[in-house]
């Protein structure tokens, strides 16, 4: 079964309540969302917040949005880069062995 959660407006200093949302939901994939370039480095951020806590290997980390590309997804050191709605559910889907 997929469980989406949508916490949207996550900001610096907000960051606190997105890891206490991956591990209570035993999220396996987090989707980051950014349409600057002003979100790579809260994204790598939130990535590296993500393995502070010890929750890095067991979630896969996709960003997606107007300004992000592979290179991002690389700096950010996400898992991948979803181009767009579609290319993102693919993504998920074989992460989660889904059809």
């Amino acid at each position: 079964m997929v469980q989406l959660f949508r916490l949207a407006g996550m900001l610096p200093g907000k960051l606190v309540s997105l890891l206490p949302a991956v591990k209570e939901s035993k999220a396996t994939i987090v989707g980051l969302s950014g349409f600057l370039t002003l979100a790579y480095d809260p994204m790598k951020n939130t990535v590296q917040a993500l393995a502070d806590a010890g929750l890095r290997d067991s979630v896969k980390i996709m960003i997606g949005g107007g300004q992000m590309d592979d290179q991002v997804a690389a700096y950010a050191k996400a898992d991948a880069y979803g181009k767009d709605a579609m290319a993102a559910v693919t993504l998920s889907k074989g992460w989660v062995g889904a059809k």
